[in-house]
């Protein structure tokens, strides 16, 4: 593959002008982004992570960005896919790569996020996209003390798999958005934050009266929890973080943590405008709410349409035959374990179990082929936001209650302590995939709690 003309600019500031400029104008339309599609079975990609100035809604910002934009291509892939990246740090700091939510080997130059890239140098990193993933998943850094500062800065971007229409073969018809969320703070970086779909600040999205549309959204920040609506538009939820649901679950909105993707069938309402937006969210007990976020619009335009019979068609697709999900529900369990969240009275330390992160320090090991049932405790009065590496994992209950989501996650966002008793969480978590043999992580999502010590380090061995 030729290198592209944006090697040209290693070594120097790049000063985003164009890709990264958004005036912050509501009437703007809605584009999926860029994407790089694998050919022949392979995908190489140079990518450069380099220091940038950019303006998003009216707003400068100094910050981080991969190969000059703030919204970097889309890694559009199959199943069985080569990924080859070679990562050009030309930061003033350590970075690294972590490929969000996929099962493949921490070894070597796999998803390997002990592995730190020095200023100046660069690396090569190559992943087998697992068979049995497809949906939206993500790429950022993951060098520990610096992992915050770069996303806020700029470096995510997305990793399409192709392959939902195996499974819900209706897809195939539908128009296809993929909605990818960042924020930046403005003011208080609790409760002022600029929000942007793609890169762009509250587009309008087209759509027809009684048109199904399939749409991918992932919330690829670094600390923002979102809680998704679309008023008046109820939307079919088909999966989240790139596992699928045997059947379409109706629903009004969605909590979003960071890190979190969701698949859903979007059925457009009679004619009008639709607020797409980020309600109220009371994110710490002892805290305001966060507040409400306009992402943008949903306009829906054409002839009228029998909108409830086309929920109705909506409803009834399934998947035909077994999913990954049911194989680890029936799984026996082989240990159980439970890890507390915790933090100090000043906020300045995260702990799991009482310790804060320690990169030369294993703290968990499993042996290949168990699945394990862990409790995780929120003894904090904000939510924190659960992901392993390397594999997927079953909620099965939530505050004693079962879960109202019966299909896999990568990340999950765990209630706070209320009245004194801590929020809790009963996952059931298979380290049955030969390829994740080796030493990864599991932390908080929140990443700026992953920064002050909310992470430990797993081993899995044969």
């Amino acid at each position: 593959m030729p290198k592209p003309a944006h090697l040209i600019l290693l070594g120097i500031t790049i000063i985003c002008t164009y890709a990264c400029t958004q005036k912050h104008d509501s009437a703007q339309s809605f584009a999926n982004p860029v994407m790089l599609t694998s050919r022949d079975g392979k995908l190489d990609v140079d990518l450069v992570p380099a220091d940038a100035a950019y303006t998003i809604g009216g707003h400068q910002f100094q910050g981080m960005l991969y190969n000059g934009q703030y919204m970097p291509s889309v890694w559009r892939l199959r199943s069985g896919d080569i990924l080859t990246v070679t990562l050009h740090n030309q930061l003033s700091e350590e970075t690294n790569l972590h490929f969000h939510g996929l099962g493949v080997s921490p070894l070597n130059n796999g998803d390997n996020v002990f592995l730190h890239i020095a200023p100046g140098q660069m690396f090569t990193y190559q992943i087998t996209i697992p068979e049995k993933h497809v949906g939206l998943f993500w790429y950022h850094p993951h060098a520990h003390g610096n992992v915050d500062r770069q996303i806020i800065g700029g470096l995510s971007g997305g990793i399409l798999v192709e392959g939902s229409d195996r499974l819900y073969p209706f897809l195939k018809e539908l128009t296809e958005r993929v909605l990818l969320l960042k924020h930046h703070p403005i003011g208080r970086a609790d409760y002022e934050e600029l929000v942007t779909v793609n890169g762009t600040v509250t587009p309008t999205i087209p759509i027809r009266p009684g048109e199904a549309q399939f749409w991918q959204i992932g919330n690829i920040g670094a600390d923002r929890f979102l809680r998704i609506r679309i008023d008046g538009m109820p939307f079919y939820l088909i999966g989240r973080d790139g596992y699928f649901v045997p059947r379409p679950i109706r629903m009004e909105e969605v909590i979003l943590g960071p890190g979190q993707r969701f698949s859903a069938i979007v059925v457009g309402g009679q004619g009008g405008r639709h607020a797409f937006k980020s309600v109220a969210f009371k994110f710490d007990e002892r805290q305001p709410p966060l507040p409400e976020v306009n992402l943008g619009t949903v306009v829906s335009h054409g002839p009228a349409a029998d909108v409830a019979a086309i929920e109705a068609k909506v409803s009834t697709q399934h998947v035909n035959g077994p999913l990954y999900v049911d194989m680890v529900r029936s799984s026996p369990i082989t240990r159980q374990r439970t890890f507390a969240f915790s933090v100090n009275p000043e906020k300045t330390s995260f702990f799991i179990n009482d310790q804060v992160f320690d990169e030369n320090r294993t703290d968990v090991t499993v042996k290949l082929g168990d699945t394990e049932e862990w409790t995780i405790l929120n003894k904090d009065s904000q939510y924190h936001d659960f992901h392993i590496h390397q594999t997927g994992f079953l909620v099965t209950e939530v505050n004693g209650a079962p879960a109202d989501f019966d299909g896999l996650r990568d990340t999950f966002s765990l209630p706070p302590e209320r009245n004194g008793k801590p929020g809790e969480a009963k996952l059931i978590i298979p380290f049955t995939n030969p390829e994740i043999v080796g030493r990864f992580v599991f932390h908080c999502h929140v990443v700026k709690h992953e920064h002050k010590g909310m992470m430990m380090a797993v081993e899995v061995v044969q």
